[in-house]
């Protein structure tokens, strides 16, 4: 550029300072000369502008540099505390060499619950490292859909102040054609985030279908919340894992499996967020519909039914107006009042033939108007509560028809109408549900409507009480089946597996005598297990075997569903093995009528307590369940088996950026199994990476190589010896 420079400016001057004779050769020199000047200003102008350009560029990729450090060392941050807690925790509750008396396998309901969604989520996590998982596209209904996630948040956060509501739209078909068990994980993942966001305010799911084209659509899911919302920091870092070091707590590893979930089912996620005003959660995912001519077939089974009239009151009025949208699907005539206004006013409720009151409007003066209606008129009443967050309505369950735990959706409401409209047949098809509490049908099953009390004491080896006996299990959850497995392994229980009710009907016809007990999903893709318990008991030869339901969402409704259907008793998820002892104990004659007090378990191994694989760390890790440990550490195995030799073709390609994530992974990863070798050989590659000591990586080759093939076969030892 300063060459160009000179040029010009000598040539100016030359023509400056030049002869003052001009003839006509001097003319076309001065114009010559001119041009010469013009592109020279031209030149110089664009060197300059292109030189402020580089200047830019290099300043906004040094941002993006400063950016990328901040999220890695995030990244580094959660992953090194994850591992850095484990150990101090395992530290905090070892006294004096007694863990091993008192390590045992305890539900995930017992004790402190932080670590066990981080657990779920981890095996996700190695799941999708190994690229494990698969899109399963299968027929499914999504209101089985939403009622597990209902069941799985409301459990989580019982007793919150928040109201969930579920507000979808009536072009929403009720039948798809997709992976519905990643779907339920993505949205559960979505809401458990959002919900550990608010003390108090509302979350709402909108579902819509924006797209359809032959037998494809498009539903999209907003989840909006009356949060804070989120810095523009904080937003970029969203779906990157981290550590609380306030509240000792994990997060992002959640969002982080929905994120990944959603890009292999094709979807797309956007994240709005105002700060102060909340944030939004926009989800779009291609299904399919098994039937396009016949999209939603919630068909009411008389046209009376779809002529009431229905009056609403809630304390929410976006949730009453999602209910309005369900009613109004029926051609129902809707009012919906807000509290303030129906406590203002009088109404005249008698032209009305469905009332729907939020239950804290239940007073007095209310119980004793809509007594003096009904006793003139089949007024039917029904008191809204929350599943969050449900009060004693004791005092005025002889007044109420039926109760509407939110969050709702089209098919609960449908059942209702049909429930409370529709003349009872005098004889049920199904024998089991007409049995009385207890009652025996013959010498082999009983039906137990009240909720299963939990065994004391129970572990892992309690179920060797249990040897000889056949245990079918239906259930779509792969990582659920695993779980269950590995705790009833080697225990002498025989066990099949079924995916789905349809397999399970095929299963039980195919094998005619042969299982004991029948743990049945109630919501599964294909067939639910309302449907497969239907299918059974149509054959009289199958009225002695025992079926028990598992359901997230043990609402009256669904109980009463699931005894309608033939089903003996039911267990509620998150699966407590004390319960499942009682289950088993009422169905099978156990070997042991008492139960052991075992205070060792798997001592030999629990006592492997050197740094190559720390056993009860990584245990006590994973909620004291060795079972989940044991899945974690097939995952880990299958995901970072050949790590070494990533490691080495990394480092003979100078690949260290990928290097740094691969040590971000398994910082974390290896602290979570008490690996604890293995982690402190890569937190030392990670530090020389931070450091700038690239050229030292080769030094460790040999040497990762060396310490990942001990972890490898210390892991193949464990898992051998299960």
């Amino acid at each position: 550029m300063k060459s160009i420079v000179w040029v010009f400016l000598i040539g100016f001057i030359s023509f400056v300072y030049g002869d003052s004779a001009v003839d006509i050769n001097e003319v076309d020199t001065f114009w010559v000369w001119v041009a010469v000047f013009v592109l020279g200003f031209v030149g110089i102008t664009i060197l300059f502008v292109s030189s402020k350009q580089i200047m830019t560029i290099k300043e906004l990729n040094k941002k993006m540099l400063n950016k990328q450090e901040r999220i890695e060392e995030s990244q580094s941050l959660f992953l090194a505390k994850m591992g850095e807690n484990i150990h101090n925790m395992v530290e905090d509750n070892i006294h004096d060499g007694n863990e091993i008396e008192e390590m045992t396998i305890v539900s995930p309901d017992n004790g402190e619950n932080k670590l066990l969604d981080v657990t779920n989520d981890l095996i996700e996590f190695l799941r999708l490292k190994s690229k494990k998982v698969e899109i399963v596209n299968e027929n499914f209904n999504l209101n089985n859909v939403l009622n597990e996630v209902a069941g799985s948040i409301c459990s989580t956060f019982k007793g919150s102040k928040v109201e969930l509501v579920f507000d979808v739209d009536n072009s929403v078909p009720r039948y798809l054609v997709g992976d519905s068990l990643n779907l339920e994980k993505i949205l559960i993942n979505l809401l458990e985030h959002t919900m550990n966001q608010l003390s108090q305010g509302e979350v709402l799911l909108e579902i819509s279908m924006f797209g359809s084209y032959d037998e494809k659509i498009e539903l999209q899911f907003k989840l909006a919340d009356t949060g804070l919302g989120l810095s523009s920091e904080a937003l970029e870092a969203l779906f990157l894992p981290s550590y609380d070091e306030k509240n000792n707590e994990y997060t992002g590893l959640g969002l982080f499996v929905a994120k990944e979930l959603i890009t292999i089912m094709n979807g797309e996620l956007a994240v709005q967020s105002t700060h102060g005003k909340g944030t939004t959660f926009i989800l779009s995912l291609p299904f399919c519909i098994k039937d396009i001519k016949n999209k939603r077939k919630y068909r009411l089974p008389n046209k009376v039914l779809m002529v009431k009239k229905v009056f609403i009151v809630d304390t929410n009025y976006n949730s009453a107006l999602a209910i309005k949208k369900m009613f109004s699907y029926f051609r129902h005539d809707v009012k919906v009042v807000e509290k303030e206004e129906y406590l203002k006013n009088t109404y005249n409720l008698t032209a009305y033939d469905m009332v729907i009151l939020d239950e804290v409007l239940f007073d007095e003066k209310t119980i004793n108007y809509l007594a003096r209606i009904k006793k003139e008129q089949d007024l039917k009443v029904i008191v809204l509560n929350s599943l969050l967050n449900k009060n004693d309505s004791k005092k005025i369950d002889p007044l109420i028809d039926r109760t509407l735990s939110k969050p709702l959706n089209q098919e609960r409401i449908f059942e209702l109408i049909i429930d409370m409209f529709t003349v009872k047949k005098v004889k049920s098809k199904v024998r089991v549900a007409e049995l009385k509490p207890e009652e025996s049908l013959n010498s082999k099953v009983y039906v137990h409507r009240s909720a299963i009390l939990d065994t004391p004491n129970v572990i892992q080896d309690s179920f060797h009480n249990f040897n000889g006996m056949n245990l079918l299990i239906v259930e779509d959850n792969m990582i659920n089946q695993k779980v269950l497995s590995n705790i009833l392994k080697d225990t002498g229980i025989k066990i099949t597996i079924a995916n789905n009710g349809e397999e399970a009907v095929d299963l039980v016809y195919k094998n005619a005598g042969v299982y004991d007990i029948v743990l049945m999903d109630i919501n599964m893709p294909v067939m639910d297990g309302y449907t497969a318990t239907k299918q059974i008991r149509t054959n009289q030869k199958f009225d002695g075997l025992p079926i028990v339901a598992f359901t997230a969402l043990a609402l009256e409704s669904e109980k009463k569903k699931i005894f309608k259907y033939g089903m003996n008793a039911y267990l509620t998820k998150p699966l407590e093995l004390g319960k499942l002892y009682t289950a088993f104990k009422m169905y099978y004659t156990p070997i042991v009528t008492d139960v052991k007090e075992y205070k060792k378990l798997n001592t030999k191994m629990l006592m492997n307590k050197n740094n190559i694989l720390d056993i009860s760390a990584g245990i006590q890790y994973s909620n004291n369940n060795e079972a989940f440990y044991t899945e974690i550490l097939k995952e880990f195995l299958d995901a970072y088996d050949k790590s070494s030799e990533v490691f080495s073709k990394l480092v003979q390609e100078h690949r260290f950026e990928q290097i740094k994530m691969l040590c971000i992974d398994l910082k974390g990863l290896t602290g979570a199994i008490g690996a604890n070798d293995m982690h402190e050989l890569i937190n030392e590659i990670y530090q020389r990476l931070i450091y700038n000591k690239q050229d030292l990586l080769p030094n460790y080759i040999v040497l990762y190589e060396k310490e990942s093939q001990k972890l490898i076969d210390s892991i193949k030892k464990y898992l051998e010896s299960k």
